[in-house]
C-alpha cells in the first residue's frame, strides 16, 4: 500500500471496528470511496490484492452455537407449568 493516508484511515477505521462503533462493510465502503478519489491509491498495482487481505482480516468470524448453548436456549424457553 503506497498512500500513507489510507494506511493511517485504515488503521484508525480498523480500531472502529474492533470497538464495534463501525462496521466492517462501512470500513470498506470508506477505503472505495478513499481510493476512488486518490491520485496515489489510483496508480498502485498491489492495492487491490491489498484490499482483498484487509477485507478479510476484518470480516467478522461467523458464531456457530454449541450443542450446550442451544440446550439452553431451550430450557429458557420452556413454559412453567
Amino acid at each position: 500500500m503506497q498512500c500513507t493516508r489510507l494506511r493511517t484511515l485504515a488503521r484508525e477505521w480498523f480500531l472502529k471496528v474492533r470497538e464495534d462503533a463501525l462496521a466492517p462493510a462501512r470500513m470498506m465502503e470508506f477505503i472505495h470511496r478513499h481510493i476512488r478519489q486518490c491520485a496515489v491509491c489510483q496508480k498502485d498495482p498491489d492495492l487491490p490484492q491489498e484490499v482483498e487481505k484487509i477485507r478479510e482480516f476484518i470480516r467478522a468470524p461467523e458464531v456457530i452455537p454449541t450443542v450446550q448453548e442451544i440446550s439452553e436456549n431451550i430450557e429458557e424457553e420452556k413454559p412453567l407449568a
